[in-house]
């Protein structure tokens, strides 16, 4: 071989430079218009060139959606191995399903009839069966297909009558969670022809009688609809009437006494032994207004309601036994205690406390006949206690596995319950606890290991924060991945609304691992998993911990050799927008790739979107000078800034989302695309068949595929490159600076 002189070295190195400039030059995005417009927030002046954008009905607006999304289905299509990696997803979604994050069990038993959710392989959606007796006949109740018209059908919640005989369900299509209810007879399977639209948060519950049921109505059934979300409303349905006849029974309209705000969401329960009703008023907060009165009061032409808890108190879920009220709450106690006070006269001030606040956060109650089962975390891991009512007796439920653990009271006039138990490498599994608290392995749906969990390696650390917090990290990887920096990470944050990511079982993480990456969930502030301090620590003013936290741990997994800055990927999802989005505008440098799934990037404009009103209790309003600079900081769009080198960024939209606007993500996109000097590639996928989430199998397994994928050929995974013959748009882009 001829030796290079050190001239024609340089001029081969430069070319190599050139031709990989060249590769990244290639992405040609939808032109997108600047129309400036400046808004002062308390002295500070803020230009926000897509202002435009955010009027989802106007036909410029719907055009660029099309056309990023066609962009980025052809790049997307153009990585090798996406397609098989879509089929092998697919085929983990059949074989073991996955998790419903932060919900409960859906087994309801009602006169020794078991209604619940089936997965079966190869449908692509869940049934509704039941059983006569737990070991009886299952037979099939609801079969989404049967609604098909040509889009993705999937049942969002359902609630049997008490006596068993009649089942509503909500029925909701391409992911929009605005449901329409339906009525069925269990024994005929006869639909009542009556249909109850729309309705997102559902049924929560029947009359003693069984002759009709309570429900949320929503005020539009638009997802761009400022009035989505506003003045919700609790109305009660007879069975066979006409939907117009219903009775509203608590909302702002017909309570003004009440004090109730346009943004709260309201929902009224019944009580088990059917002596009172609990109205709730919510927002996105872990605390509420509530009210109660007899049930007796639901046919008065006006319902006095009395008041017992107020936002302050603290009170995270209500629980009614009798006369007696117990209330979980954070007031005074930052891992949460079990308080009582008694319906009659509810004074939560002075409330009785029944389980003190312990070293582990008391996470959730569930109530039985004579027991409460109390499931705790260690910020990570779950254990369950019953409290007996009676003696206020606590013992521990012994559980055969480790992990997240949910828990369900399948029949309120009983004490069995049945366990749910997951983790990062085991799919859910279901136990049925007798009323002793003994486990056995439920009769139910339920999964089996996957093969290869057992070469799983799960660590739990701490890592230490910007300013010496420790940040629970959860790492879990395939036992032959070396710790060399060469491994694909994957490295995921939420922190917001107090929720804990427990461990949870997921087909795309479990995937990625079967292709040598390393996955890490940074259990960041504004979470749930240490407590209401640790929530308050992520929340408004303090927000920049949670995107801090996710730096932090990426350092740590690049300073311990699971990956490198050339091979992390950050990730965050709808209020994990805020995460991911400012940890790449803060370290641009840290991070190969970043993946937004419906995120939240354009804080300071939140109030305008349908979830806005709702949301300002979490992160902030722009009426306060403080949280309106709060909001500024947590603004991942208005932290775009011209001729930094963005690391490649995949953000995606679901454009029947009702909980975060498509423009909330695309903003940030298109700040991204003209602002970024790397080269690397900023994509748009957008949905038109799904929401916020999908159930659909078949529509998930794209996604992730999508996400996957995309995240590994910026790693540089030899089996996710780019194919020889593609030529999806390749014209090297003029150079345009986003105005700021």
């Amino acid at each position: 071989m001829k030796k290079l002189t050190p001239v024609k070295l340089i001029l081969f190195f430069l070319l190599l430079v050139f031709s990989q400039s060249l590769l990244y030059a290639q992405f040609k995005y939808p032109a997108t218009r600047q129309e400036p417009v400046t808004d002062n927030y308390f002295g500070v002046k803020v230009t926000d060139p897509f202002r435009w954008m955010e009027d989802m009905s106007r036909p410029e607006t719907q055009q660029w959606f099309k056309a990023q999304g066609a962009l980025t289905s052809r790049w997307l299509d153009s990585i090798e191995g996406r397609e098989a990696l879509r089929e092998e997803i697919l085929r983990l979604y059949n074989a073991a399903r996955p998790a419903k994050l932060d919900s409960d069990i859906e087994i309801y038993e009602r006169k020794n009839r078991f209604f619940y959710r089936k997965e079966i392989p190869g449908t692509p959606v869940s049934l509704i069966c039941y059983r006569n007796g737990r070991n009886g006949k299952e037979e099939v109740l609801v079969d989404p297909a049967a609604f098909s018209t040509g889009k993705s059908i999937e049942v969002a919640y359902f609630l049997p009558s008490n006596d068993g005989r009649k089942l509503a369900f909500g029925m909701t299509e391409n992911g929009r969670e605005l449901a329409a209810i339906r009525i069925i007879d269990v024994e005929t399977k006869i639909l009542s022809p009556e249909v109850i639209y729309p309705s997102w948060f559902g049924i929560s519950g029947w009359t003693q009688d069984n002759r009709g049921f309570l429900y949320i109505r929503n005020g539009s059934d638009n997802v761009n609809d400022s009035n989505m979300l506003l003045n919700t409303k609790v109305m009660y349905h007879v069975v066979g009437t006409e939907e117009r006849a219903d009775k509203e029974i608590f909302s702002r309209a017909a309570y003004p006494e009440l004090g109730l705000e346009p943004r709260d969401i309201v929902v009224v329960t019944i009580s088990d032994d059917n002596r009172y009703l609990t109205g709730c008023a919510f927002t996105v907060l872990n605390e509420f207004k509530s009210f109660i009165a007899p049930s007796s009061a639901l046919f008065h032409p006006h319902i006095s309601w009395k008041p017992v808890t107020r936002v302050g108190d603290g009170v995270k879920s209500i629980h009614l036994k009798g006369d007696d009220i117990f209330l979980l709450s954070h007031r005074e106690a930052g891992n949460f205690r079990l308080l009582r006070t008694k319906a009659a006269h509810p004074d939560v001030l002075h409330a009785e406390v029944v389980v003190p606040e312990g070293k582990q956060l008391l996470d959730k109650a569930r109530m039985a006949k004579d027991f409460l089962y109390l499931t705790y975390s260690d910020g990570v891991n779950n254990t369950l206690k019953r409290y007996e009512i009676a003696s206020g007796k606590i013992s521990d439920v012994q559980l055969p596995l480790k992990g997240t653990v949910n828990a369900a009271v399948t029949d309120p006039e009983g004490n069995a319950c049945i366990v749910e138990m997951m983790s990062w490498n085991m799919p859910p599994v279901k136990f049925d606890l007798d009323g002793n608290g003994r486990a056995q392995r439920s009769v139910f749906e339920t999964n089996a290991p996957v093969p290869g969990s057992e070469d799983v390696v799960v660590e739990e650390v701490e890592v230490p924060g910007h300013d010496g917090a420790m940040i629970p990290l959860s790492v879990f990887y395939n036992k032959n991945t070396r710790k060399d920096g060469t491994a694909p990470c994957f490295v995921s944050g939420y922190g917001s609304y107090g929720i804990t990511i427990s461990p949870f079982f997921h087909p795309a993480f479990y995937a990625m691992m079967n292709h040598g990456a390393v996955m890490a969930i940074a259990h960041v502030r504004g979470g749930g998993e240490k407590g209401n301090n640790w929530y308050q620590g992520g929340y408004k003013s303090t927000k920049p911990n949670t995107w801090k936290d996710l730096i932090a741990c990426s350092e740590y997994l690049v300073a311990k050799g699971y990956t490198s800055a050339k091979r992390i990927v950050a990730h965050g999802g709808s209020a994990g927008g805020i995460t991911v989005g400012r940890a790449v505008t803060e370290r641009p440098d840290l991070f190969a790739a970043a993946v937004n799934e419906v995120g939240l990037n354009n804080m300071i404009r939140l109030e305008q979107a349908p979830n806005g009103p709702n949301n300002a209790t979490e992160f902030g309003t722009v009426q306060d000078s403080v949280e309106c600079m709060g909001l500024l900081e947590m603004d991942s769009y208005h932290h775009v800034k011209p001729g930094v080198a963005y690391p490649a960024v995949l953000s995606t939209v679901g454009m029947n989302d009702p909980r975060v606007s498509a423009w909330l993500t695309g903003k940030f996109a298109a700040a991204l695309q003209q602002a970024s000097s790397s080269g690397k590639p900023v994509l748009l996928s957008v949905n038109y068949e799904a929401g916020h989430r999908t159930s659909d199998k078949a529509i998930a397994a794209a996604r992730y595929a999508d996400i996957i994928s995309f995240a590994l050929w910026q790693c540089g995974h030899p089996e996710f490159r780019l194919k020889k013959k593609h030529t999806a748009g390749i014209v090297t882009p003029r150079k345009t600076t986003a105005s700021r």
